[in-house]
């Protein structure tokens, strides 16, 4: 084996490390949140009638087949036990994270500055979400079938082999029918071999070079056509409207991330670029109160000492790759968000369930960083760039490990809830509709319950019956026919009936509400319920 090769697969072997030592603090008390009760109730219903789920994977996923597929295989392999879907997510990273990093090798950038962004890359919050909740796997499975198909080009472009060129296309239509928010990344690799074709004497090779960039191009039109017909958060591509108030949505310098949705160059720079830094020193500050335990701070440690001696072994990287990395972050950042320019369903925040969209910009995000401490380091001696990355790799990992956390306190509640559960609903008939109340939506940036497509399907299974429900919250209001709620502006109504309930887990109390008058006197007795301010899709800060 050639010394290069055997340096690079070291440094391979020590990102997927990196990767999986930032998992294992709380990988096995991560659980199911929001969306995920919906699809494994789905998939739990399908199995009980001994069939695959094709119904239900077309009805749950109808722009992200594959997605569907890769769930309902994980459903197959690990049912209702969460771990075994939290474990796969982790091994995706980390195999997105050594994918990420040959390719950077593979344009030219050297060990050093392709390692120092991948590690930054596996550390980033933006990934938090991506490595907790099932429904977003999708996003890391999009990923690196994304990462493959560039490497597909790349290679098709230097060899000119037609089975590098099949890759490509057959991984960029994998990565879209999985997650979609990768297609401008597609599209924008494959234009810029196009222009680096130009160059080529070779017409025939120019030819294939076109066909190939045009192949991935159209892949990521249709996927994206088939998102705005069947998404009904894109919106329709013909309302002008939308264009001017997404122009002022994109500079508008008001935009506020807690309640406000759409591109924003401000919201983007400072979820990025600010939040992030403010995470690893908060997390920093943490340890030193004492809010880690020593094995994730050893963990942590471990990592961090990984990454340093890589990055230690390898050759300082020239200010003219340092300069182009610079410029590819910059053009990965704006493509990671492109998409977004015409569909304004992204959500900026620092943590919670919407910055899972964030995982396309992250990339331009760790080559950005990766470049700037090159830089920085480079009149301060060989070892100030290892120290840096490990600072880093050590306060990023606190940081996931901190997120995670959270994560599973939220699991941990829902199963509080869901055993209070069976044994109060038990004379609480099936097809009946239970409204949870006195619970908190949310621990820090994961979801205990929040509305009708988790609290239905998870009391669903727990009581062993098919029931209907959602949660209290600001947004429900009593009128004259029934209980109104919305979530995403989407109005859900439960009309009073002999079957509708709320149900107080604090008081174990279960309360019928046939008519207004019920319903009125419920919710004018009912005791506050004193909750960390929290908000919809991205949980409450921290």
């Amino acid at each position: 084996m050639r010394p290069q090769t055997q340096q690079s697969l070291l440094d391979g072997l020590a990102l997927a490390a990196v990767t999986l030592l930032s998992a294992v603090p709380f990988i096995t008390r991560l659980g199911f949140y929001s969306d995920d009760w919906g699809i494994v109730e789905s998939f739990h219903a399908a199995a009980a009638q001994n069939r695959w789920p094709w119904a239900e994977i077309l009805h749950i996923f109808p722009a992200r087949p594959v997605h569907g597929l890769y769930s309902a295989v994980l459903f197959g392999a690990f049912g209702l036990d969460p771990a075994g879907y939290h474990v796969v997510a982790a091994v995706l990273l980390a195999a997105s994270a050594v994918l990420f990093y040959l390719l950077l090798l593979g344009l030219g950038f050297g060990r050093q500055l392709a390692l120092a962004s991948s590690v930054i890359l596996i550390v980033l919050p933006q990934l938090s979400t991506v490595r907790a909740w099932f429904s977003a796997g999708g996003v890391a499975l999009s990923l690196a079938f994304m990462l493959l198909s560039l490497h597909g080009q790349l290679s098709f472009a230097r060899t000119g082999k037609w089975v590098w060129a099949a890759l490509a296309l057959v991984a960029a239509v994998l990565s879209l029918a999985a997650y979609e928010i990768f297609g401008p990344l597609l599209a924008g690799f494959a234009l810029a071999l196009t222009i680096a074709a130009a160059r080529k004497r070779d017409a025939s090779s120019r030819r294939s070079l076109y066909l190939t960039a045009l192949g991935v191009a159209a892949i990521a039109i249709i996927a994206f056509l088939l998102k705005l017909a069947m998404s009904p958060r894109a919106g329709a591509l013909t309302d002008w409207s939308r264009y001017a108030e997404g122009t002022w949505q994109l500079i508008r310098p008001d935009y506020d991330w807690r309640i406000h949705s759409g591109l924003n160059v401000f919201a983007a720079l400072n979820t990025h670029f600010l939040q992030v830094p403010v995470g690893w020193v908060t997390a920093a500050r943490h340890l030193v109160l004492g809010h880690f335990d020593p094995g994730t701070a050893a963990l942590a440690a471990a990592g961090a000492a990984l990454a340093a001696w890589r990055i230690f072994t390898a050759a300082p990287a020239a200010p003219r790759a340092t300069k182009r990395l610079l410029m590819l972050g910059a053009a990965a950042f704006v493509l990671g968000h492109a998409l977004f320019l015409i569909v304004p369903v992204i959500v900026f925040t620092p943590t919670g369930i919407g910055n899972r969209v964030q995982a396309a910009a992250a990339l331009g995000v760790a080559m950005i960083f990766a470049a700037a401490l090159a830089t920085l380091s480079r009149a301060g001696g060989r070892l100030l760039l290892p120290t840096l990355i490990a600072a880093i790799t050590f306060c990023g990992t606190l940081r996931l490990a901190e997120i995670q956390r959270s994560w599973a306190q939220a699991s941990d509640r829902q199963h509080q809830v869901l055993d209070a559960a069976l044994r109060d609903l038990a004379p609480v008939r099936a097809n009946s509709t239970v409204i949870l109340d006195g619970v908190c939506p949310y621990r820090g940036a994961g979801v205990v319950f929040e509305t009708w497509w988790d609290t239905g399907p998870a009391l669903s299974l727990r009581l062993g019956r098919i029931v209907a429900g959602d949660v209290v919250s600001p947004r429900m209001r009593i009128d004259a026919t029934g209980l109104a709620t919305s979530i995403y502006r989407q109005p859900v109504r439960y009309a009073y009936g002999p079957h509708l309930y709320a149900y107080d887990v604090r008081r174990h109390m279960v309360s019928p509400l046939p008519d207004r008058a019920s319903a009125e006197a419920y919710f004018t007795a009912r005791p506050p319920l004193r909750c960390p301010v929290g908000y919809v899709a991205r949980g409450a800060p921290i």
